[in-house]
């Protein structure tokens, strides 16, 4: 620096404790570009202030006067945590940089080069994006089993025509009904479903409709939470607190959404029932799955086989004699029922695109004409009850003219008064007409 300040009569100022020992060869370089290559290849920085030169340590850069070299931009993270954003960040700046985080005001400052300012610029547009949302249409039934259909439904044969696509999953080990499965259900699974609700083998649990954020838990729950105590014994010391037990219809669901528009879906239904024992231990009786699968967007998933049993056992007799020991099971009778279902999921998960409101006001559509049809019936009601009415009266008028006129020769009226009506045979009329 001391020979090119001599040859060339450049002000140049070496930072107090700046160091460093290199070998160079200068080819056809132009002055102020062999400063900042003998900087680099020091792990120094040059900074121009004012037609002069200063060789300062990398960290100093921009700490003492305004410098050309680095540059500082603040961006604003908007779906991510900044603390986040600064780990990956940190991995892609260069020795000149240095990044601040504002978490309440959610922001990042960057110093740094205006190439690598560029390449941050790029990450935090890819990774904080604003997350797809998935609105998830469930519907949760459950078919009460026959003494023949211990595994389950056939299913398979609601499939065999093609009107699904898929694949089958787990099957159970005899030759009977399909076990646990997935596949894309079509129209003949709705016929098939409509043919057991006419049979009243049929019930609906639940239909949630849920509208989830990629990649986040999306979770609905029809039932009870269960109370019990928790004791608790630390340096001997008891305390008691009350947990929860949630049971009865849940559905938890995290989607993820991939390049192609497909949804990654993370599906756990349970339907489960919760008790307490008199010593206050909890239990839970459960069917529930966890599966994952790819879904196009649109397309319903069903899942089967979740099949559960019940043994309801009662018992009948003679009263006094039934309860003697020993010769009471003469005079009563002990009987037990076994009843088996299978609970089916049918999940239908669509993106949803806020800036095209017709997801949303579709329904609205749909319950406004629906409004609207019934006030034109409700007036339309209204207007035959008064042209009803208005009829009535006229014929009441010349029916009372009439009864006047004859009111002379009739043995039951000899004061010649017009006969009055109950209201009911007013009102029995009008319904005949």
């Amino acid at each position: 620096m001391n020979m090119l300040s001599l040859q060339q009569r450049l002000n140049i100022f070496v930072s107090d404790g700046v160091e460093a020992n290199i070998s160079i060869n200068l080819y056809d370089m132009r002055v102020r570009d062999a400063m900042h290559a003998i900087a680099e290849a020091a792990g120094l920085a040059v900074e121009e202030r004012n037609g002069s030169f200063f060789i300062v340590e990398r960290d100093e850069v921009g700490k003492h006067a305004e410098s050309g070299i680095t540059q500082t931009r603040a961006y604003k993270v908007q779906y991510s945590k900044p603390s986040d954003i600064e780990a990956i960040l940190r991995e892609h700046i260069s020795s000149f940089g240095n990044i601040s985080v504002l978490d309440e005001r959610k922001m990042l400052i960057v110093r740094d080069l205006p190439v690598f300012l560029q390449k941050v610029e790029s990450i935090l547009e890819t990774i904080d994006r604003e997350p797809r949302q998935v609105l998830i249409q469930a519907r949760i039934m459950e078919i009460t089993l026959t003494d023949d259909e211990s595994y389950g439904l056939d299913w398979r044969q609601v499939f065999k025509s093609g009107a699904g696509s898929g694949s089958f999953g787990t099957r159970s080990l005899s030759s009977g009904g399909a076990g646990l499965f997935l596949e894309f259900a079509g129209p003949n699974l709705e016929l098939a479903l409509d043919a057991l609700r006419d049979r009243g083998r049929l019930r609906t649990l639940s239909t949630p409709r849920l509208l989830a954020m990629e990649d986040r838990e999306a979770q609905t729950v029809v039932g009870s939470r269960t109370g019990y105590r928790v004791t608790t014994t630390i340096n001997q010391v008891t305390s008691e607190s009350i947990e929860f037990l949630e049971s009865g219809i849940i559905l938890k669901v995290t989607p993820s959404v991939d390049r192609d528009g497909q949804i990654l879906l993370d599906i756990e239904p349970e339907v489960s029932t919760a008790t307490v024992s008199p010593d206050g231990i909890p239990s839970k009786s459960t069917t529930q799955l966890e599966t994952r699968m790819l879904v196009p967007d649109g397309q319903t998933v069903f899942l089967g086989g979740l099949i559960s049993r019940n043994v309801d056992e009662s018992r009948t007799g003679v009263p006094v004699l039934g309860d003697l020991p020993g010769v009471g099971v003469l005079f009563s009778n002990r009987s037990s029922q076994t009843t088996a279902r299978e609970i089916v999921v049918l999940i239908t998960p669509r993106l949803i695109d806020f800036r095209n409101n017709n997801w949303n006001t579709d329904p609205i559509r749909a319950t406004e004409l629906v409004e609207r049809e019934l006030n034109a019936a409700e007036q339309s009601a209204s207007a035959d009850v008064s042209r009803l009415f208005d009829n009535r009266d006229k014929a009441s008028e010349a029916g009372g003219s009439a009864t006047s006129a004859r009111a002379s020769g009739n043995p039951e009226n000899p004061a010649g008064e017009t006969q009055k009506r109950h209201p009911y045979e007013d009102f029995q009329e009008m319904f005949n007409y």
